[in-house]
């Protein structure tokens, strides 16, 4: 791992703690980055490798991000996901 990348796991954890309870404003840096990995067509082997973290954390984060946005599953979040990038 290369010096960049070893400076963005480590901060991963640091986000800001005063978060609302729901919405994309809800989620964690690296909620964050599973939404963004997922949406992308990844598997979560993929996204635990990619994020240097095991698949059931994976499991976890998209559970805990499919409540904060109300996602019934994966297609719904990465169409929730792209009707977020399309408003940017």
């Amino acid at each position: 791992m290369d010096l960049p990348g070893a400076i963005a796991l480590a901060q991963r954890a640091r986000g800001p703690r005063r978060r609302p309870s729901t919405g994309w404003g809800s989620l964690t840096p690296t909620e964050q980055s599973v939404v963004e990995l997922a949406a992308q067509g990844l598997s979560n082997p993929e996204i635990a490798a990619r994020l240097y973290i095991s698949r059931g954390t994976v499991k976890t984060h998209l559970a805990y991000v499919y409540a904060k946005l109300g996602a019934a599953n994966r297609t719904d979040l990465t169409r929730l996901a792209t009707l977020r990038d399309q408003l940017r």
